[in-house]
């Protein structure tokens, strides 16, 4: 069972869900019940499959069973956050991120970036712009850190702030083109040139927020030992 378990995290990295997904219903019932119980593996890797192939249902029924059993693991808890952000409940979100932040030190640095990307959400700035500083007390800024940085920037009117963030984020691309967050990062692109041409573009044209993301686009934790 753990050699198949690998193979599948190693299908779900490669985002080869068809082969995935055959692997994590090829156990039998007894093998699920005894998995459901004793391996974290199986919960995590599930969760993050469901989630991925878009049946957000049962993604969520397995994470409400899987917490039951798992009350304290901070990949579960962080995972079920994403879940339940596509299902608008950020409120909720935000709570199980306070959580997965708390109980692991390990992956406080992209829990504390899901957090504020959640309380952004929530249009909690202040809240949004303390997490990420935390976050960023700790370690520079992965690509969706500073896609948060530039639209935290862009919120408060920080052209300075938005033009640092959007250099760092050009120099990312440059290095390796980034497919994920695609409609993020193009519709920053598109509020930072019109700030850029236009410092009074926030009070004549659109919202503040309109970059906003929720659900999937953010950091879902995709290993089997953290």
């Amino acid at each position: 069972m753990l050699q198949k378990l690998h193979f599948a995290q190693k299908y779900l990295a490669l985002s080869s869900h068809h082969q995935a997904g055959e692997i994590l219903t090829s156990f039998t019932n007894n093998e699920v019940a005894y998995l459901d119980k004793h391996s974290l593996d199986y919960a995590r890797l599930k969760g993050v499959y469901l989630t991925q192939i878009r049946q957000f249902s049962s993604a969520q029924n397995h994470y409400k069973k899987m917490l039951e059993i798992h009350q304290n693991d901070a990949v579960l808890l962080n995972n079920f956050g994403i879940l339940l952000l596509n299902f608008h409940l950020f409120d909720e979100a935000c709570e199980y991120f306070k959580k997965a932040v708390l109980l692991s030190s390990q992956n406080s640095f992209s829990g504390l970036i899901n957090l504020s990307r959640c309380e952004l959400g929530l249009k909690n700035v202040d809240m949004a712009s303390l997490y990420l500083k935390r976050a960023k007390e700790i370690n520079n800024l992965p690509y969706i850190g500073l896609l948060t940085e530039l639209n935290l920037a862009l919120i408060l009117g920080d052209l300075s702030g938005a033009r640092q963030s959007y250099n760092k984020i050009q120099a990312e691309q440059k290095i390796a083109p980034y497919i994920e967050h695609r409609n993020e990062y193009e519709c920053l692109l598109l509020q930072y040139n019109a700030a850029e041409l236009d410092s009074t573009y926030y009070s004549s044209s659109r919202p503040p927020f309109a970059c906003v993301v929720q659900g999937i686009e953010y950091g879902i934790w995709n290993s089997r030992k953290q």
